[in-house]
């Protein structure tokens, strides 16, 4: 099925406790390889029976939707996020019930990168790696797909087109209030 012809799709925590769903097309697909994917993985995947976030690479496949277009149907008290740093504007959620990690949010952005491995089938494959100068240094990418150093204007012009068709709205979603800490386990503040 081709990214256009997505009418919804379904992303669960591994006990199937929490579930989203994100409706229409995506903004895109792709895997990230900046060092802050990277830490966040690797914490994530220390917690007790976490499943994986990143590829054997290193890179963090997800698959990033307009805030508007997804909704948490079921198990919102056990989402909790994490933050690299207690300022950071980048919080990633997971579910206590199995801790599985569920999503980015840049909260200054109007987008979800929901980790591509919540998606149980239907998620479209990367169209993009992104970041790729922060990769490990034994990773050799292939040539499959573009391998971006940075953030690449494609990348860019969708995430654009997305706050434009969403009137320049950053919506909540009602994830404001969920509880946080950092990963070393400083409260939030």
């Amino acid at each position: 099925m081709g990214k256009k012809q997505i009418k919804s799709l379904t992303a669960t925590c591994r006990c199937g406790q929490v579930a989203f769903t994100a409706s229409g097309p995506p903004i895109l697909a792709a895997a990230c390889y900046c060092t802050s994917c990277q830490q966040a993985g690797r914490q994530f995947e220390k917690m007790h029976s976490a499943p994986p976030v990143r590829d054997t690479d290193g890179g963090t496949p997800v698959v990033l939707y307009r805030k508007d277009r997804v909704q948490c149907v079921t198990g919102l008290k056990y989402l909790e996020e994490r933050r690299l740093k207690p300022d950071s504007p980048t919080r990633r959620v997971f579910a206590t019930c199995c801790n599985s990690a569920m999503f980015g949010d840049f909260t200054k952005g109007h987008w979800l990168s929901i980790y591509r491995n919540r998606f149980s089938a239907g998620a479209p494959p990367p169209e993009m790696r992104i970041m790729t100068r922060e990769r490990r240094a034994d990773v050799v990418l292939r040539d499959d797909l573009p391998n971006c150093d940075g953030y690449p204007g494609k990348f860019m012009m969708k995430l654009v087109a997305a706050w434009i068709a969403m009137g320049f709205r950053r919506p909540d979603m009602g994830l404001k209030a969920i509880p946080w800490a950092t990963f070393d386990g400083d409260p939030a503040t």
